[in-house]
């Protein structure tokens, strides 16, 4: 049985937080509340939660910035932000920085349930490598913890499932045919913007400039070849946390 979605609501406005945490708890939600920014992002430090409502006016540390800072902590933390003003500048920052979405308050109930729902939703991971032992292996060891794989053998192939299917974590090959794998990481970050990619290679030192290149457009590591098929899993348990989907957990 699939754990009960976990929320960070976060508001200045009490009344407002209180109401917000009681419905959503009544719909299944386990909700935790934070009455400022910087109250938010000590709550984000100490438990990941699947989803992380927002007020973006508040005083002293704004929603906005305390989304920066959480993206910090957890690049894949999924945000939604309400506002009931409209501040242009804050908004714009917020879309350009990756906030999932921004609602405008007042907030109907059964919306902000759905967004929810589908903020809290489980992506699968994407391999991609023209070794099918390493896919092989690699998807073997996932799906025994339980994990939905893709796998692609080539940068084409993955931008095709990317763009069918929206994935939370890519493991990628530096040396692919055709489109290698940091320009199959740009055109997937394109594709969705909060990908947590890994790029894999047996070439430490062929490849240095591609990988430093990765690792500015937000590569969290490289694994380097042989490696044990665990060490990925280990990756995933640490950085994925809950919003990896568990098959057996739908």
């Amino acid at each position: 049985m699939r754990p009960e979605p976990t929320v960070l609501v976060v508001d200045d406005n009490e009344d407002l937080l209180e109401t917000f945490a009681l419905i959503l708890k009544r719909r299944g939600f386990a909700v935790e509340t934070a009455g400022n920014g910087a109250a938010a992002v000590a709550k984000f430090r100490q438990h990941d939660f699947d989803v992380t409502l927002m007020d973006i006016v508040m005083p002293d540390v704004d929603g906005v910035e305390a989304f920066r800072r959480i993206k910090e902590i957890e690049p894949g933390a999924s945000v939604i932000l309400m506002t009931a003003y409209s501040d242009d500048d804050l908004l714009r920052a917020a879309r350009d920085e990756g906030a999932r979405c921004i609602i405008n308050k007042p907030i109907r109930i059964d919306m902000l349930v759905k967004l929810i729902n589908e903020a809290a939703a489980a992506k699968p991971i994407l391999i991609i490598d023209d070794d099918a032992d390493i896919c092989d292996s690699l998807t073997k060891v996932l799906q025994q913890q339980g994990y939905e794989v893709l796998t692609a053998t080539s940068g084409e192939e993955a931008l095709i499932i990317a763009t069918e299917k929206a994935c939370r974590m890519a493991f990628i090959d530096v040396k692919l045919p055709n489109i290698d794998g940091l320009e199959t990481l740009l055109r997937l970050k394109e594709i969705s913007p909060d990908l947590l990619p890994v790029m894999m290679t047996g070439f430490r030192n062929e490849v240095k400039d591609a990988l430093d290149r990765a690792q500015e457009e937000s590569a969290i590591t490289c694994l380097f070849k042989p490696f044990d098929p665990a060490e990925a899993l280990g990756l995933v348990e640490k950085i994925g946390k809950r919003h990896i989907r568990r098959v057996n957990e739908t």
